[in-house]
This record gives C-alpha cells, structure tokens and sequence, in this order.
C-alpha cells in the first residue's frame, strides 16, 4: 500500500508540474492546437507524450515495485526520448 502511495505520489507531483506549464508558458501555444494537424512535429510530440503516459500507468498496474522519478529518463519510444 506504502508502494501505491508512492506511486500516486510521484504522478501527482509530475502533474502538477506540468499543469502549472500547461495553464502557464504553455497556454498560448496550446491555443493554436497544432498537435491536432497530423503530420507536424505538434503532433507527433503529442503522440509520444501520450504513449509515454499509457506505457507508464500498464507499468504501474502491472509491476508492483514503486515507480522511480522518470522525469529526466529517456522515452521507450526511441522517436521521443
């Protein structure tokens, strides 16, 4: 249980980090919603941000170990990282 409050712990850390960019320098940019456009490099980062995120909750739901901080880690997809 210690694990899972770990684990809950670091993905809202990594949220809030990134909301704050979100709702901040990022927000103007966001409003042209270029990852919507596919074939721009918008999209593909989108993309490989969120097959990240999939690849990182199936390895929280079927590894019980803690995650470590993967915030400076590369990506598994080699495109991305």
């Amino acid at each position: 249980m210690e694990d899972a409050r770990a684990d809950l712990g670091a993905l809202n850390t990594r949220m809030a980090g990134i909301g704050s960019r979100l709702s901040g320098d990022w927000a103007e940019k966001l409003q042209q919603q270029l990852h919507l456009d596919l074939g721009t490099a918008e999209c593909a980062y989108w993309h490989s941000g969120y097959y990240q995120a999939l690849a990182d909750v199936i390895d929280l739901m079927t590894k019980p170990h803690a995650i470590a901080d993967t915030a400076d880690m590369p990506s598994r997809c080699l495109a991305a990282g």
